[in-house]
């Protein structure tokens, strides 16, 4: 009776180490739905509606205090300046200003053996201007160029209300994406569900529409016609056989 009952257990716990296993089978577990991943890339254009343009008043002196006097001198000397190009569309947009050691030019810094000069500084404003007008935008910049008061730097064009652009490049990569998806799920077989997800990947203006201007006093810039704004956007598509 003792060897029934013992072939009777073992047989139970046999049996609850087979269910066990079949619930953590991974056959057991229900599968995702089958996907489809795109990304669509496009662009759009629009035309630049104004300039911006950065320049520093520079002033240089053996001490601090100097410095701070001599480029408070010419302030008003440039301010003035851009009093007269205001009919040209140029207007502040902001200005800040700076204070520091004047660095030793590479040729000095080479001479170890050679003398240290005194020590300088620089006191420096810089201006970020608006330019509304774009057609007399070379003359803008010439005549800071050659005014000597100021040193002119970058030179970037923008669109008033990027928004739009933007808007129209994510309606093109999303074509894009839908175009892709639909040319593959024909190939392989397959219908196009609906999307379980998207993603905006990336979106944003070129940087063509920058400009580093050498420093000559006579320039020649010329606006780009266009500025493109590109847009990345990934999607997911659930997929199922044709019936």
């Amino acid at each position: 009776m003792r060897r029934v009952a013992f072939v009777i257990s073992l047989f139970t716990m046999l049996m609850q180490g087979t269910h066990v296993e079949a619930q953590t089978s991974p056959q057991s577990q229900a599968l995702g739905p089958a996907t489809l991943v795109l990304q669509g890339d496009s662009s759009s254009e629009a035309k630049p509606d104004f300039a911006r343009l950065t320049i520093d008043l520079r002033a240089k002196a053996p001490t601090i205090e100097a410095a701070v006097e001599a480029e408070k001198t010419l302030v008003p000397r440039v301010d003035g300046l851009l009093q007269t190009l205001k009919s040209e569309g140029v207007s502040i947009d902001s200005s800040r200003f700076d204070l520091g050691e004047t660095p030793l030019s590479a040729s000095n810094a080479s001479k170890a053996s050679a003398p240290l000069p005194p020590s300088s500084y620089t006191a420096t404003t810089s201006y970020n201007l608006r330019i509304d007008k774009l057609d007399p935008l070379s003359e803008v910049i010439t005549k800071l160029a050659s005014s000597g008061l100021v040193e002119v730097h970058t030179a970037s064009f923008h669109v008033e209300d990027e928004r739009v652009p933007l808007d129209e490049a994510r309606r093109n990569a999303v074509a894009d994406a839908r175009r892709q998806a639909e040319t593959i799920a024909d190939a392989a077989g397959v219908r196009l569900d609906g999307i379980l997800s998207i993603s905006d990947a990336r979106v944003a203006p070129r940087v063509d529409g920058y400009a580093d201007l050498p420093t000559r006093k006579y320039l020649q810039i010329i606006p780009p016609i266009w500025l493109q704004y590109n847009a990345s956007i990934v999607i997911t598509w659930r997929i199922s056989q044709k019936p």
